[in-house]
């Protein structure tokens, strides 16, 4: 059975929250919602985008797996920072004002 990279960092960050609440320790982002998931897979996947197109001197042949393995560290620090909480929150708000004309 083939896992893609979104499914495979879903996967980890489940497990690891369930290890987490299990160990009774809490994290500031705790459980990512579907959103937060699918805004830090993008920016990890941007992240591994950027750094692959980039002309690096003195990369070798496990360079293409070490950018992989770092985007995937990227995207977890993204969603334990708990800083896509804070964008969708903002969010929310701005939202709310819109539906209650505050932009009219």
């Amino acid at each position: 059975m083939k896992v893609s990279k979104t499914q495979l960092r879903r996967l980890i960050a489940e497990e690891r929250a369930k290890l987490v609440s299990e160990q009774g320790e809490s994290l500031i982002g705790e459980t990512p919602s579907e959103l937060e998931s699918l805004l830090a897979d993008q920016l990890g996947d941007y992240f591994e985008e950027v750094v692959m197109a980039e002309k690096y001197e003195g990369t070798g042949p496990t360079w293409e797996k070490e950018v992989s393995w770092a985007a995937s560290s990227f995207h977890q620090a993204i969603i334990d920072s708990g800083a896509l909480k804070s964008v969708l929150e903002m969010w929310l708000a701005v939202e709310e004002g819109l539906h209650n004309g505050d932009y009219a």
